[in-house]
């Protein structure tokens, strides 16, 4: 795949890159001249000193995606991150969007200094990253065919069934660690539909915020969000960087309880619907599911 660019007025550059891509991070040609080991673990130096960073970032809404009519990226995270950005007085960013299964593997092979879109803090992915202080707290919906005609309500009925998720996400897990269901991956959201609706899989799994917004946008007729169901589990979402990156770590993390202070974070969050409980103050996971998914209790 190609690599395409554009610019905004806050100097904003728009990049997309495969999954494919960074399988292999070495077989992905350099966006930039190669970084050292240690550039890569000292980004607040790096960040401030050119006042510039490059950041990951998944069309993803009402997370973050690239307004086309208004020429610059927008949602809960790229709110948060830019935020965060200009209380460090960094000036001017790229946002390169990558598939979400290639978010991290970019991250640690020095391809882009910060995740900008929320991730869920998982026990697995803190064994590969460091997440910054919890953002937000919410959990995922499921899908089922219109009607829910096989009457799936939750985890005891994945038994025998097909259950479609994100690659990359925290789907794989919770999905496989159901006895009997079947995992079936997807990169894009309205593959997962597309494949419900024609009967493909029996249910999926959907970032609830975005299913609403999805569904708002787009009505999907063959197709049934449920928000509540058993088994679900809500979860922290938190801003992702490398491990090690000690300085960049803490600078982010002073920047969040400056706005959970001032209350910008809290207003970023209801501007865009998150629910109250939604906003968190936790400075770490207070407890963790069984599929080893973050919580702030």
């Amino acid at each position: 795949m190609g690599l395409s660019l554009m610019k905004s007025k806050a100097f904003r550059r728009h990049a997309v890159i495969s999954t494919a891509l960074l399988v292999g991070a070495s077989l992905l040609a350099p966006m930039s001249s190669p970084a050292s080991a240690d550039s890569c673990t000292d980004t607040l130096t790096k960040a401030q000193a050119a006042s510039y960073v490059r950041m990951s970032s998944y069309q993803q809404p009402p997370h973050g995606w690239f307004d086309i009519n208004g020429g610059k990226y927008q949602g809960i995270d790229v709110e948060v991150i830019e935020e965060v950005l200009k209380g460090l007085n960094i000036k001017s960013w790229d946002y390169v969007t990558a598939d979400w299964g290639a978010m991290i593997p970019g991250l640690n092979a020095c391809r882009w200094d910060i995740m900008s879109i929320g991730m869920t803090y998982t026990k697995l992915r803190s064994e590969m990253v460091q997440f910054s202080l919890p953002v937000y707290q919410y959990g995922v919906a499921m899908l089922v065919a219109k009607g829910n005609p096989k009457k799936i309500k939750g985890k005891a009925d994945w038994k025998g069934k097909k259950v479609g998720g994100i690659i990359g996400s925290t789907d794989d897990q919770v999905i496989g660690g159901v006895k009997g269901a079947t995992y079936v991956p997807f990169t894009k959201y309205s593959d997962l539909y597309r494949a419900l609706s024609t009967g493909r899989i029996d249910a999926g799994m959907v970032d609830e915020l975005q299913g609403a917004y999805d569904f708002k946008l787009q009505p999907q007729p063959k197709i049934t969000l449920l928000k509540e169901w058993t088994g679900k589990a809500v979860g922290i979402s938190s801003i992702v960087m490398r491990t090690g990156d000690t300085a960049w770590v803490a600078a982010v993390n002073d920047q969040l309880k400056i706005m959970r202070a001032n209350g910008k974070l809290k207003a970023i969050l209801l501007k865009y619907g998150m629910p109250a409980s939604a906003y968190v103050t936790c400075d770490a996971p207070t407890s963790f599911t069984k599929d080893g998914i973050a919580q702030c209790l």
